[in-house]
């Protein structure tokens, strides 16, 4: 390779070969293969079928959470760490896997804290012990923010952003590095990608950061002195300016000034595709044969004054803030003044919509100590043969125990208690998938008729008048009740024939039955050879012919309309049996 090429302005994003002093430099045959594999992913996409990596700080908006993204749509199995395990979290993932998951593709979310030992070593036990991986990727991201910490003050804070950022990740990468040669794993090193910086105390006030991005290139030596061939390889991000991030937040407002200065930034989706292109089988060949230095700085890292610039736009735009939040109050004075009473304060509290806290209060237990008092009954029975009741439900008018007693005791339905009667009477569903009107994932109660989403807060709203007109003590709903109508309500009345009718046909029972009940007012015989009787009612015979009257009681304890057995997962052909 010519000298010459070391001299050339790098683009923004290229590869670096190390030189005989030391220094990484800018390698046009290693970036040319590097830009080959990003046209391959461009052009045709790229697949890790058969593959698994582990990712360290992958949260909502972060560049690992775009790297899981990328790996899921090319059929990795994923394991994913995060540090603040709960629903909302586990929420994130799954929208992520239900939105890019492919064919073979798996992913796992597990709590982890990069700042301990015992969660490394545990994770590494998990990988490759319980789960049965073999890592072919690993991207130790996770970081801890310490804006605002300068050498005058730093602390604990900052003690534990160094271990999560650099000791730590050197403990991880030996943890993987042990367990690949305890399971045999050797000739199938993990790529592990280091997401390296440009910012080397260029920024201030943000604690040992830039120590700890300058302590991970200590690795690419390591990587030969202490023998890591054929367990780890080794590929260096250096990660630019990228907004949106956890740690690139406070930064946000000042990236368009940094670009005007004639640097490249990016968003994380476009960092986590420059970051995938080191995972191209181009670019992982030679990763196996030496550590690879990839520069995605954007041209940070030849910015002078750079701390200068941020410092001047942030002024900039705090004496902005300041004469606009002026103007603001000066028109609000003048409003509020002039009209007095009809003026609404702009920073009026937002409709918050509160979700249902639906409870199901089962009896506590008691210990099995605290039953000696009935040992006595022991050897009494035999317990074969007992039938034990484990459990009961009340059903009524006002559908079950909790919704009766909201009923008697406030005299109201709650909340909670609407969606419970709207659900029992089938007023709303609970849907998991995807909305036919949207498209889109949804959880949550919808209308049973419609399919649209309804928010708990406005099912009361909705259906509380509907569930009081059909619970209850009530007005007799003909529906429930076999089409029984009180001010319909059939009876027979006895009628006396003034002439002979004309014949018709029945059966021999039947005819025997009606020649007992009117005697000689009935003509019975047999049609020839057919089997069947021809009855005639003559003058004078009674029959009943049913009359519609009106009943004196209107009113009964039914069951809450739309109420259904199957709803609570009773089988139907058991519905059918029983009565209800």
């Amino acid at each position: 390779m010519s000298d010459d090429s070391h001299h050339d302005i790098p683009p923004h994003i290229h590869l670096c070969e190390k030189s005989k002093n030391g220094q990484w430099l800018y390698d046009k045959q290693l970036s040319s293969t590097y830009y080959d594999g990003l046209s391959d992913i461009n052009q045709q996409g790229t697949s890790f079928v058969g593959r698994t990596a582990l990712v360290t700080g992958c949260g909502r908006g972060s560049i690992g959470a775009e790297i899981v993204r990328s790996l899921l749509m090319g059929g990795a199995k994923v394991l994913a760490t995060t540090s603040s395990y709960s629903r909302q979290t586990t929420l994130f993932f799954e929208g992520m896997y239900r939105k890019y998951g492919s064919r073979g593709s798996e992913l796992m979310v597990v709590p982890f804290n990069q700042g301990s030992v015992q969660d490394i070593d545990s994770l590494v036990a998990f990988v490759f012990g319980q789960l049965g991986w073999d890592l072919d990727y690993v991207f130790p991201f996770a970081a801890v923010s310490d804006i605002g910490s300068t050498v005058d003050n730093l602390g604990s804070h900052s003690e534990l952003a160094l271990r999560v950022m650099l000791t730590n990740v050197l403990r991880l990468l030996g943890r993987i590095k042990l367990a690949k040669a305890k399971y045999k794993s050797v000739g199938r090193p993990a790529l592990v990608v280091l997401p390296l910086s440009p910012n080397h105390g260029n920024f201030g006030g943000d604690g040992l950061y830039g120590e700890s991005k300058i302590a991970l290139e200590t690795v690419f030596n390591r990587w030969t002195s202490e023998m890591w061939r054929g367990y780890i390889s080794i590929a260096g991000a250096v990660i630019g300016w990228t907004r949106g991030t956890g740690l690139m937040s406070a930064n946000n407002l000042v990236a368009e000034s940094i670009e005007n200065a004639g640097v490249r930034t990016f968003s994380p989706r476009e960092m986590a595709f420059n970051i995938c292109g080191l995972l191209n089988p181009r670019v992982a060949c030679v990763a196996h044969q030496q550590p690879v230095w990839a520069d995605f700085s954007g041209g940070l890292n030849q910015l002078t004054q750079l701390n200068a610039i941020v410092d001047s736009e942030r002024s900039r735009i705090k004496t902005k803030c300041g004469v606009l939040q002026r103007i603001v109050e000066g028109i609000t004075y003048e409003y509020t003044t002039q009209y007095r009473g009809l003026f609404t304060n702009s920073a009026a509290q937002n409709d918050i919509k509160l979700l249902a806290k639906l409870q199901n209060h089962f009896p506590a237990t008691k210990r099995y100590e605290d039953l000696q008092n009935l040992h006595y009954l022991q050897g009494m029975v035999n317990l074969d043969k007992v039938v034990v009741v484990t459990g009961y439900g009340e059903v009524g008018p006002h559908g079950n125990a909790n919704t009766r007693w909201e009923f008697e005791a406030f005299g109201e339905l709650s909340t909670e208690g609407c969606i419970e009667l709207a659900w029992i009477m089938g007023l709303i569903k609970h849907h998991n998938g995807l909305l036919p009107s949207t498209g889109q994932h949804y959880i949550g109660w919808v209308d049973s008729k419609s399919n649209e989403p309804v928010l708990d807060a406005d099912i009361k709203e909705r259906y509380h008048e509907y569930i009081l007109a059909h619970t209850g003590i009530r007005l007799i709903e003909p529906e429930l009740v076999n089409g029984y109508d009180p001010n319909k309500k059939m009876v027979l009345r006895e009628v006396s024939i003034e002439h002979d009718m004309e014949p018709f046909e029945a059966s021999a029972e039947e005819a025997a039955a009606f020649k007992q009940s009117n005697g000689d007012k009935v003509d019975i015989w047999e049609n020839g050879d057919s089997g069947s009787w021809s009855v005639r009612f003559l003058k004078g015979a009674l029959i009943r012919v049913p009359a519609a009257v009106s009943a004196d009681r209107l009113v009964a304890g039914l069951l809450p309309t739309g109420w259904n057995a199957e709803r609570f997962g009773i089988p139907d052909d058991v519905v059918k049996q029983v009565d209800p």
